[in-house]
């Protein structure tokens, strides 16, 4: 999110994380460069009229980018002819402020529906399945709720069923860039995860490979 207010920035991040997601929030448009420079977004939720000038100019840019993000502009700048600049610019929605809460998660719903953007609402792997934005698993037909990271872990290792996912790619993607996180944090969290999903019949394992990351797949057999 691209917005100098801090107000309006913490409460349109905390409204988001009913989403299932991890926040980011920036104020100003060489914050948001760097940002998308290092990070790889969904959505960019972006104000316009910024300290350091007008972020229509970062939208366009973004626009233009092979795997750029979907894209709404929340701001006050909103006459028709706002409207439309936004529109040609690049943006995938438009939205005035003030706003309505539940309007703006429904404009969220609606761009991420996009094809390329689409995941399914199950992910699954033998006997344990994900469900998305909900943070709530099944395990041998067991439900569980996990926490809000360890769901994200696991969406994490279920989108890559069989393949090894870096450290530092796990981290990037459950974590905000503001995040502080301990040397350890993430082990503990995979290893409450791990034990989690055995202590329930889990048929899947989640095994470190040392220095690199780990990888989820199906349990070798006793």
């Amino acid at each position: 999110m691209i917005e100098d207010e801090p107000q309006i920035g913490a409460y349109v991040s905390r409204l988001l994380g009913q989403l299932h997601g991890v926040v980011d929030l920036v104020g100003s448009i060489a914050d948001a460069r760097q940002a998308l420079d290092n990070f790889k977004y969904d959505l960019a939720i972006v104000d316009r009229m910024l300290p350091d000038g007008d972020a229509l100019e970062v939208v366009t840019a973004l626009s233009q980018s092979p795997d750029r993000p979907a894209i709404i502009m929340l701001t006050s700048k909103d006459t028709k002819e706002d409207v439309v600049d936004g529109l040609n610019g690049g943006a995938d929605d438009y939205l005035g402020k003030p706003f309505e809460p539940q309007e703006l998660l429904a404009r969220v719903r609606a761009v991420l529906r996009r094809p390329r953007l689409l995941a399914p609402a199950v992910l699954s792997l033998g006997n344990v399945e994900l469900h998305l934005g909900s943070n709530e698993v099944l395990v041998a037909d067991r439900k569980i709720l996990l926490r809000r990271r360890e769901a994200l872990i696991l969406g994490a290792l279920l989108m890559r069923r069989d393949r090894v996912i870096t450290r530092a790619a796990l981290i990037e993607e459950i974590y905000g860039f503001d995040d502080e996180i301990e040397s350890n944090t993430l082990e503990a969290q995979v290893s409450r995860l791990r034990k989690k999903l055995a202590a329930f019949g889990g048929d899947v394992e989640i095994r470190s490979m040392r220095g690199i990351g780990y990888i989820l797949r199906m349990a070798t057999p006793q």
